[in-house]
């Protein structure tokens, strides 16, 4: 089940990150305008009363066309009754993986039995070693900036068996170089996705230009 996951992000290629304290009423056009680009899959940041509502909408409205994912997760290291009370408002049978800030071996153990992928964020090479011992599939790597590409090189060197899926902030044009340096799939804000208040052709004009770059860089990966 998790490698199917990952391997779905992977084809994929852009997911685009939502804040989790969207309006309810913004979700449907949100999803309606990523499909139609398409983007096919969303990571919803964790936070927010409406959370779980908003990840059941999202679900409703985009079915199974849609990966989904929750970033920002954190669990304090409680029993294992408290730590079921503690995540009983994520409908993990409505999602496709969850991430962490960092590798944490009770929400991977808790992935696991719900078969759900498990991303622990990664800052460096020593975390992603860390995460591929544990038996991660894949891991959430934060980079950026000039060198950010030449990073993901380098870390894919050291784990290639661990799939990368980037965070970072980027243009469109700067997609090829992320992938062709072994992103397997790249996550994606601003400016693709700038809030509740950006306009649905806007939203579809950037997630096509992302879109577009990711697929066009895959013809010579």
């Amino acid at each position: 089940m998790e490698a199917t996951i990952i391997e779905k992000l992977q084809a994929a290629g852009i997911i685009v990150a939502l804040p989790g304290d969207l309006p309810l009423a913004t979700i449907i056009p949100i999803a309606d305008a990523l499909l139609a680009s398409p983007i096919l899959a969303v990571d919803v940041a964790f936070g927010g009363a409406e959370l779980p509502q908003l990840l059941h909408d999202l679900r409703q409205r985009a079915g199974d066309k849609l990966l989904i994912g929750v970033s920002g997760v954190e669990m304090p290291a409680l029993s294992e009754a408290e730590t079921a009370v503690s995540l009983q408002t994520l409908p993990l049978h409505q999602l496709d993986y969850l991430s962490s800030p960092r590798l944490d071996d009770a929400l991977l153990a808790l992935c696991q039995n719900a078969g759900v992928a498990y991303l622990p964020g990664v800052i460096s090479v020593w975390a992603a070693q860390a995460a591929a011992q544990q038996g991660c599939r894949a891991i959430r790597l934060r980079t950026g900036g000039a060198n950010g590409p030449e990073y993901v090189r380098a870390l894919r060197e050291v784990q290639p068996d661990l799939a990368l899926i980037v965070e970072a902030e980027l243009a469109a044009e700067d997609v090829s170089r992320y992938q062709q340096a072994g992103a397997a799939a790249l996550l994606v804000g601003a400016p693709l996705f700038t809030g509740p208040t950006q306009t649905m052709a806007d939203l579809i004009t950037q997630a096509r230009a992302f879109n577009r770059a990711w697929q066009a860089s895959s013809i010579f990966s």
